[in-house]
């Protein structure tokens, strides 16, 4: 319990500081960069019960397509929010909303789009659905990604103090993003990218694990690559959900900072020393088909639990090695560090 306040009362004074933000909608502006996220949205709409501090999880998923317009004075790794009026000339805003009645529409929505991958992010702990959405058109814009992208957004308390409820959600959601990582693979006829951040890892292993129990998917032959950013997963546990795969896709790569505070806090709620995404010595995949890319060189002062994705040189490099070998493609040595060069 002690440990427990600890972590909550230090990850709350670390997340006080910075504002919350959601969708905001503006008009469009002249040379803003609009970019169209599909949003597999599996977040709740219904208020609190009584009693009750967040929301009841939902039962269905909502479909959706956010155009999501970045603005030209866009500083490689930021998200630029709103400080007041929302405007796409300064701003990250959203355009417009479209909505799908099921997934067979989206897919078939997402087909129009002529590159033949698609790209799957899930999003890590405590983010509201418009955060999630943003810091994927984010990585969109600034690794210039031009398969479509989609976004699995579950359901997070979006509360620092969420972190357990976060957990539960993870297990809760299993079965729907199962649902999508199928749908996504059988029907659209595009290859398949799964990437995720932080907790959202802990899904997708499950995810995959439950797949592989169910036999609904060759995981091997129908996800083309799997990049796991920060994975917010105790080591033993991820061993133990790999053992259960026949194959994991190829490559699949983990990007690890060791000096990641936010997963600092994690290890050491359970008693541990580490987690997966804080590991650059491959300590915790053993003799496992994987890539560790080590981020450790460009850590700052801050948590660090997002330095892939926002640092300008591992983006610089990251970029590179996509645009050289194609993100399924990827050939990478055991162990890649990133230096600050």
């Amino acid at each position: 319990m002690l440990r427990l306040c600890v972590l909550l009362i230090s990850c709350g004074f670390l997340v006080s500081c910075a504002q919350r933000h959601d969708i905001a909608f503006a008009p469009s502006a002249p040379d803003a960069t609009v970019h169209n996220i599909w949003v597999a949205n599996f977040r709740p709409t219904d208020p609190p019960l009584d009693g009750q501090r967040s929301k009841p999880r939902p039962e269905a998923v909502r479909y959706e397509m956010n155009q999501v317009s970045v603005p030209p004075t866009h500083e490689l790794g930021e998200i630029e929010w709103p400080k007041g009026k929302p405007d796409a000339a300064t701003d990250f805003v959203t355009l417009q909303q479209s909505e799908f009645g099921d997934v067979r529409r989206f897919i078939r929505a997402l087909d129009r789009n002529p590159d033949d991958t698609i790209m799957l992010f899930v999003h890590g702990y405590n983010l509201r659905h418009g955060e999630a959405v943003y810091q994927l058109a984010q990585l969109r814009h600034d690794f210039e990604m031009d398969s479509p992208s989609v976004l699995f957004s579950w359901p997070s308390a979006a509360n620092p103090a969420g972190y357990v409820y976060d957990r539960d959600s993870v297990l809760i959601a299993r079965d729907t993003l199962e649902d999508l990582v199928v749908a996504l693979a059988r029907q659209s006829g595009k290859k398949l990218i799964i990437m995720g951040h932080s907790l959202g890892n802990l899904l997708i292993m499950e995810t995959l694990r439950q797949i592989e129990i169910s036999g609904s998917l060759n995981i091997r032959q129908e996800i083309d690559a799997l990049f796991m950013v920060a994975p917010d997963i105790d080591g033993e546990l991820f061993q133990s959900q790999a053992s259960r795969l026949r194959q994991l896709p190829e490559p699949t790569v983990i990007v690890a900072t060791e000096q990641d505070k936010a997963l600092r806090l994690s290890a050491w709620l359970t008693g541990r020393t580490n987690r997966l995404g804080s590991a650059t010595d491959r300590s915790a995949v053993g003799d496992l088909p994987i890539s560790v890319v080590d981020t450790s060189a460009l850590a700052e002062k801050g948590l660090n639990h997002s330095v892939p994705l926002t640092s300008p040189t591992a983006i610089a490099v990251f970029k590179r090695m996509n645009s050289n070998e194609g993100a399924g493609n990827l050939v990478l040595p055991p162990v890649f560090q990133i230096s600050a060069d």
